[in-house]
Formats: C-alpha cells, structure tokens, sequence
C-alpha cells in the first residue's frame, strides 16, 4: 500500500522591502511502494525519473532456487561418479580363497607375497594374500589364534618386524585401531584388524650435533588384515593405504575385506 508523506512547509516569505524573488517552493516528496511501481525511482526535486536495473522477486526466488538446486544435483553426482568403483574378482582355485578388487588396480608379479595388485596412481596402495605353509601348519580355525584382540597383537607383530629398518635415527610408531570377528555368508569365521604405523627419519643421519637431525614423518598408513582358516592353512588378506586415502576410499577398501572368502581345495 503507498504511503504519502506531509508536504513540506514552505519556506518563509522574504520581507515586503525586499525585491528579491524568491525560488519557487519544491514539490512535496512522495514514497511510492515497489508494488504498484518496481522498476522506477522518483526523485524529490522534481527531477527526471531514472530506470533501476531490477529483477522482479519472483524471479529472482526462482532463480535463487534453482540455483541451490542444480548445486544439489550437481554434488550428488559427483558424489556418485566417486563411489561408483567397479570390482574384479580373483578366485584362486589352487590355493583356495577369493576377493575381489577394484578393476584398474594392476597385478604387479614378483612382490614375494602369493598374490599382488596395487593402485596405478596411488603406488603405497595395495593388496596381497599370503598363506601359512600347508606342510607345517595344522589350523582347524581362525579362533586358533585367540580372540580377535589376541590376534590383532600377532599381526602388528609381523608387521613391524618387517619393517624393522637398518637405518639411523629411523622410529616407529603404531597402534592397533580395531578388531573384530564376523561369520560371512560362506558360514566361516574371519577376524578383522585395522592398525595404524607411522615412520619417523632423521634428515640428516650423520649429523653429529642433535639440532641438524631434524626428525620428519616419512610416512603414515593404515593397514587392514582379514584372517581365515581353511585346508589347515591361514590365510590373510592385507591392504595397505596412506592415512590421507584411507578416508576417501573407506567404502571401497570395506569391500575388498568383506569379500574375501577361503575355499576348500580337492585333492
């Protein structure tokens, strides 16, 4: 609804004596609501109308509204391009166990472990399976290594000792995230640990005063093992990521555990 101001008092009257003219009285300012004119600004001093660059509000909540909406779609998209990784399967029929694994990892041979696949871009990225030896193990379950926290202790244990290094003012440091236990739908019993190492190194090895040897962090990683049990044998997974991945592709390494399956071997 308009609103119209007071006019404005005119101004006093200049004596009788005086020849001078006094200037006309300005016109009455007026407030007119954006309603009735959206697009036009008066002025109070009779001067010329001028056009304001306007958007009208209807259009200006639709286009902020589709604005938020395209921003939505456009963020689960991409949400969704990055989780939609696509799984291989590896089945090893004469060793016995199968998982599966995103498909542009690439199988890298000669790595020591019984199977090797790590990520082309991220190279501290991977996957092996290695094996208890058949001829001296005699494992009935993977509750032969005691509870799984017992068992999360044996595999940091391992873990460390290969990585024990001859080099100076080289440190470890690890801790054991998680453990746990879980049947599969193959009616088995796999345990789950989840450890966390991290490497310290001098800069400077053969410095002789301690303020040259500058310690870094070389690097820090999260390592997953699935243990099973099967042909008396045990049978781990492991992955291997950088902390910094690990969260990016949580989902995805979870898969590569949950799949993990040991197979009985025909003679």
């Amino acid at each position: 609804m308009a609103r119209i101001l007071d006019p404005l008092p005119r101004p006093a009257q200049l004596p009788a004596a005086s020849t001078r003219r006094t200037a006309p009285a300005p016109p009455p300012c007026r407030v007119i609501s954006a309603s009735s004119t959206p697009f036009h600004a008066l002025c109070c001093h009779g001067e010329t109308t001028t056009k304001a660059f306007a958007v009208p509000r209807r259009k200006a909540i639709a286009l902020i509204l589709s604005g938020c909406v395209f921003s939505e779609l456009a963020s689960r998209y991409l949400a969704s391009a990055q989780s939609s990784v696509v799984f291989r399967e590896y089945i090893d029929t004469f060793d016995g166990y199968s998982f599966k694994y995103p498909q542009n990892w690439i199988q890298v041979r000669g790595a020591g472990a019984d199977i090797f696949f790590r990520d082309p871009y991220v190279l501290d990225e991977n996957l092996s399976v290695e094996m208890s030896s058949p001829s001296s193990s005699n494992y009935k379950s993977v509750e032969d290594l005691g509870p799984p926290e017992e068992a999360g202790k044996k595999v940091l244990r391992q873990y460390l000792t290969e990585f024990m290094s001859t080099r100076l003012g080289v440190r470890r440091e690890s801790n054991i995230i998680s453990t746990s236990s879980r049947v599969a739908d193959d009616g088995r019993k796999y345990y789950q640990v989840e450890v966390n190492i991290k490497s310290y190194a001098n800069n400077n090895e053969l410095a002789v005063m301690p303020e040259d040897r500058v310690v870094r962090l070389e690097w820090d990683r999260r390592y997953l093992s699935v243990l099973g049990v099967e042909n008396n044998q045990l049978y781990e997974l492991r992955l291997q990521t950088p902390e910094s991945v690990f969260v990016d592709e949580e989902n995805d390494l979870r898969q590569v555990m949950d799949s993990f399956r040991v197979n009985k071997v025909s003679v």
